[in-house]
């Protein structure tokens, strides 16, 4: 006997084919979950009317494109401001232009650099920008940061969770005299031993969900011109050798200080990539070598997609005055 298929009633096939799509969109990657963060690098408000509006002109672009371009963090990744008269601190001057992002709904987190630190001003960021880290601490969740100072130095160690990624921004700037590279401080109360115990600690519900903001990018290249910037080849060996039982965790490491936009993979002894280097350039425009032409002012902004078992990042480098992002 042949079975006939009797379509249902028009009512009910409308019924039925809003199920369909409703399951579809449920199954689909969960893009309303997602967000972006912004990154601005090195904007080095010393007393430069230029920095100072550059630095004001990237404020402008990220609040004009909060909605559009979905960010809700901005992150302020080192070498803001140093100097000043005594009732005219750049410090504070950078904190009322970074306000702005507040007012207008975006958390903004500050990263200390290499020049506040050599210019004897890390104790200032400090006093400064402690209101504003009692502030994170209240809405951001699972909020840390060590207590300062320790050693004798203002190190600036924190770390929350948003939206299943887990952030963590510690302290890499040596404190030695004129030392422009990076220095983990492995003492009892350093960065280093910090660090280690918040990616042991933290919570890894998705792949890829740590993101680390460092002022000075985590990686060596081994030519010695290059490489007082960054890192040393056995400071790197502690940094992969932890970080190699975390490679599935550990998406990118997100930093200035080289004044250009520049991609690092860091791979394990096996070839495996542990993480990804992105570099940002700063937001005053300097040409700075291996670069052919100055971009221009940049913000790089990052979407995020969090809707499967791994976290995604989507990264634009954009050219404020117009041009298209770079997309890498």
């Amino acid at each position: 006997m042949t079975e006939t298929l009797v379509p249902p009633p028009a009512g009910k096939r409308k019924i039925l084919f809003l199920l369909l799509i409703a399951v579809a969109a449920a199954n689909r990657p969960a893009y309303g979950e997602s967000f972006s963060f912004a990154i601005i690098a090195d904007p080095h408000i010393d007393g430069n009317p230029d920095h100072t509006t550059k630095f004001e002109a990237a404020i402008d672009w990220i609040i004009s494109n909060r909605e559009s371009k979905d960010i809700e963090l901005t992150f302020v990744l080192g070498d803001i401001a140093w100097g000043g008269s005594k009732g005219n601190r750049n410090l504070a001057a950078a904190k009322i232009i970074l306000d702005r992002l507040n007012n207008k709904g975006i958390t903004y987190i500050p990263v200390i650099g290499d020049n506040e630190v050599q210019s004897g001003s890390e104790k200032e960021f400090q006093e400064i920008f402690g209101p504003h880290f009692d502030v994170l601490a209240g809405k951001l969740d699972n909020w840390r940061k060590t207590p300062a100072p320790a050693a004798g130095m203002y190190l600036q160690n924190f770390s929350f969770d948003y939206k299943d990624c887990h952030f963590v921004c510690p302290d890499f700037n040596s404190r030695k005299a004129g030392d422009e590279g990076g220095e983990l401080h492995d003492f009892a109360g350093g960065s280093w031993p910090w660090l280690k115990d918040d990616i042991k600690r933290c919570p890894k519900l998705k792949n890829e969900n740590i993101v680390i903001m460092t002022h000075i990018g985590m990686f060596h290249t081994g030519f010695e011109f290059a490489d007082r910037f960054v890192f040393s080849e056995s400071e790197m060996d502690k940094i992969k050798s932890f970080l190699n039982d975390y490679k599935d965790n550990v998406d990118s490491n997100y930093a200035g200080h080289l004044h250009m936009n520049w991609y690092v993979p860091v791979w394990s002894k096996l070839f495996v990539p542990l993480y990804h280097v992105r570099v940002t350039d700063e937001t005053w425009s300097e040409l700075q070598w291996p670069e052919s032409q100055e971009p221009g002012l940049t913000v790089r902004w990052v979407q995020v997609d969090n809707g499967g078992p791994k976290i995604s990042y989507q990264q634009n480098i954009e050219n404020i005055g117009g041009e298209e992002p770079v997309r890498k």
